[in-house]
């Protein structure tokens, strides 16, 4: 998982799709962790993808989407759809979260383990399933939307400060993540 540059023109829709791809990466990696049974490595990969995850939706709801707002545009779906995405993307992440500290508590023989490990996954589909809709809705609407309705000096102005962060608490991350070995 290598650092995000800018684009030729900026464009939101190449640096946020990149962005969503190491989200994608990071939350597969978790899981693998879940699989193995290794609860400890999988609550610490799933504080990264919790930090990162935030600091997407925190550019996304204070930059990009008063930004549509001001534009009147009103594209394929409304601005007020992604912040509530967001709400519900915070909520079904800390139902994720308890439900992971609670299967690292649990002490449970192995077939008992496995069919919580199932159950624990069959349970983050929810939480799957929205993220992967929302990034859909993003990538397809309000990201190609402000790269129409935005240029390149407004672009370039609110994603080099958001790479600098993102970069900075990918490198951060990345040193845990390295850290963790699952083969």
């Amino acid at each position: 998982m290598d650092t995000l540059t800018l684009c030729v023109d900026n464009r939101l829709t190449e640096v946020v799709s990149r962005c969503h791809q190491r989200l994608d990466d990071l939350f597969l990696l978790r899981q693998e962790a879940v699989l193995l049974g290794r609860f400890d490595d999988a609550i610490r990969l799933l504080n990264c993808f919790k930090e990162l995850h935030h600091l997407h939706m925190d550019f996304e709801d204070e930059r990009l989407i008063p930004r549509l707002d001001e534009l009147g545009d009103r594209g394929r779906w409304p601005a007020s759809l992604y912040t509530d995405e967001h709400a519900k993307v915070r909520d079904l992440m800390k139902k994720t979260e308890n439900n992971l500290l609670s299967l690292s508590r649990a002490r449970l023989s192995n077939k008992d383990l496995r069919r919580e490990v199932i159950y624990f996954l069959d349970k983050e589909k929810t939480f799957k399933g929205l993220c992967e809709h929302h990034q859909e809705r993003e990538e397809a609407g309000i990201f190609p939307e402000l790269d129409r309705l935005t240029d390149t000096k407004w672009r370039t102005s609110i994603i080099e400060p958001f790479l600098t962060e993102w970069d900075s608490c990918m490198k951060r991350n990345m040193n845990i993540v390295n850290g963790i070995d699952l083969l």
